[in-house]
């Protein structure tokens, strides 16, 4: 009876392990299409032996636990290359945005426009005193000036979409993180002997892919079976049943900060280097900050080449007042430290006033001398009252400009600026505003048009209407190069500036350029990215993909065993039964 009692033991194991079998395999099937899913296999074992005299007989099979069939090293190869790859991606969605910024329409392009412009001086160079050829320079200056700001705009406009972005990301890495602290708590409790909890590590699994869609992540198991994740400067998002969040913070809140259980936070911004957070980043600290840093620094170059050579020539008639266009935050300390948008461009040197009585006869001529590191705007102030007595006078206005007015009907013009400081201050200037987002045409020449300076003054004080020598000279400036600062951006170490030789026309041509050439660099990036992922996918599903051909066979497997191990209790029954007739 004993030896019969293990046959129906070793078969009712039998019976359970196999049918079990199918448990799993059938739960494979179900899952067959579930994205993440690990496939799952049934561990099986001997169950312990015993000894009956002098034989040692089998007890049957256990099945001890259900597997996963899962790499971790391929895991977290995934997902690292996933996450480059997503960050590859959101930059090239952003980057033809700013390809549309840059877009060189033949009629709305800054470049088009550029050109128009040097060909409109041109024009007044051939009909000095014309006042169609005036207005039409005027006007089409306003229109540059607002196609740079309009450049200027829709770039802060990409920054601002980009740290919007950014805001949404992190609230979505919060709401993950939060979800797999969940997910800790409950696996140590469910784990509890030598059980696995496959479907749960799936799904915390699925949830570190999320994340590191975002942001590049490290994960460490600990020995309860809970998955510490670790971002950026080893800051920890999850440890155990505990999440902590990142925010949006600093001065201008665009700045990514982790915060800890303390209250304390930490800026890590420049270290998420992938993920859609680290393209979003890339994009905004690296990609369009250089491009606005560039297209100011052309406009700030082309600003001044026009200004320095305006603010030497006159234009129809000389000026009863004028007010600079550049304020200074100390009027009282050396004009090259005064706080002036170009006060770097002051030289030591001098230049030249002209003062005209009412029938418009030179009255006298001063020299005014500058001298960079010691002349101060209220020192240029005392020197011009000291010209004329009543006639003429200079004053500061509140917010640090200087100030010339005449009286008595009396005129004034200038020549001869040495010192650059004339278009430092802004005064006889065409152009107002240092920077993309700034420029514009001065409210004089916007006042008169004949304020625009197309003539010099002669030797002996005389300029006429039909000289065209400055304007010759502001033409020409199409074709002379400059030193125009080129920037590269870096978030680690920070921005870093050079320069290029070029007119001004071929910075911007070189400038626009460049924007393809980035364009294709990350294009080229995000598809051997996406082939690498095609292929670390390929290799992850060939270990842990459901085949249904393979659960086809295990299910026949499990079948027969389960209907053997059915055939093996009948037979016991049989033997049982034949004992107790003998009886």
């Amino acid at each position: 009876m004993s030896t019969l009692g293990a046959v129906f033991d070793i078969a009712k194991s039998a019976l359970a392990t196999q049918r079990y079998g199918l448990d799993v395999t059938g739960h494979n099937i179900a899952n067959v299409n579930t994205p993440g899913y690990s496939r799952q296999s049934p561990v099986l074992t001997a169950k312990q032996t015993e000894s009956k005299g002098e034989l040692i007989f089998g007890r049957g099979v256990n099945i001890t636990q259900v597997v996963r069939a899962s790499d971790q090293f391929i895991e977290n190869q995934l997902m690292q290359q996933k996450s480059k790859m997503l960050s590859s991606k959101e930059m090239e969605n952003y980057m033809q945005v700013l390809e549309g910024v840059f877009n060189e329409n033949p009629e709305t392009s800054i470049s088009a426009m550029l050109s128009d412009f040097w060909n409109l001086w041109h024009d007044i160079s051939n009909n000095p005193s014309g006042v169609s050829e005036r207005t039409a320079l005027y006007e089409h200056s306003i229109l540059l000036s607002e196609r740079f700001n309009a450049l200027d705009g829709d770039l802060a406009k990409l920054e601002t979409d980009l740290t919007n972005s950014l805001s949404t990301g992190i609230d979505v890495v919060n709401r993950i993180s939060n979800e797999i602290a969940q997910i800790n708590e409950q696996i140590p409790g469910l784990e509890a002997g030598n059980n696995i909890v496959n479907d749960l590590r799936d799904k915390r699994n699925i949830m570190v892919s999320e994340l590191s869609e975002y942001l590049d992540v490290n994960t460490f198991e600990q020995d309860n079976g809970t998955l510490t994740v670790v971002a950026a400067r080893g800051c920890i998002l999850v440890h155990g049943d505990s999440s902590y969040d990142l925010e949006m913070g600093g001065a201008n809140g665009d700045r990514v900060k982790w915060q800890s259980s303390g209250g304390t936070t930490v800026d890590i911004t420049n270290y998420i280097n992938s993920g859609r957070l680290g393209g979003w980043l890339d994009m905004r600290e690296v990609v369009v900050a250089k491009y606005k840093l560039d297209i100011s620094a052309v406009a700030e170059e082309f600003i001044w080449a026009v200004n320095s050579q305006h603010s030497q020539g006159v234009g129809l008639e000389a000026f009863s007042t004028v007010t600079g266009t550049y304020q200074a935050s100390d009027t009282n300390i050396s004009i090259d430290s005064s706080g002036l948008s170009y006060a770097d461009e002051i030289v030591d040197g001098d230049f030249k006033l002209w003062l005209y009585d009412s029938n418009g006869t030179l009255d006298s001529t001063t020299t005014i001398a500058v001298d960079a590191d010691v002349t101060t705007i209220d020192a240029i102030v005392t020197d011009v009252n000291a010209i004329g007595g009543a006639n003429i006078s200079a004053t500061t206005t509140t917010d640090g400009k200087l100030r010339i007015t005449a009286s008595n009907g009396f005129t004034f013009a200038f020549s001869d600026d040495t010192s650059n400081v004339l278009a430092a201050l802004g005064v006889n200037t065409f152009f107002k505003g240092a920077s993309a987002g700034g420029i514009d045409v001065t409210d004089t020449i916007g006042s008169d048009k004949n304020f625009i300076a197309t003539a010099r003054i002669a030797a002996d004080g005389s300029y006429a209407s039909g000289d065209n020598t400055n304007a010759l000279a502001i033409a020409d400036l199409q074709y002379t190069s400059m030193d125009i600062s080129q920037w590269t951006c870096d978030r680690i170490n920070g921005d870093t500036e050079g320069s290029l030789t070029a007119t001004i026309e071929n910075y911007y041509h070189s400038m626009v350029g460049s924007v393809g050439i980035t364009a294709a660099g990350i294009e080229r990036g995000r598809v051997v990215n996406e082939e690498m992922v095609k292929r670390l996918v390929d290799i992850r599903d060939s270990i842990s993909a459901v085949s249904l051909d393979e659960e086809m066979t295990n299910l026949i497997k499990f079948q027969q065993a389960y209907a053997a191990a059915s055939k093996l209790i009948s037979v016991a029954d049989e033997m049982l039964d034949t004992l107790l007739r003998v009886k």
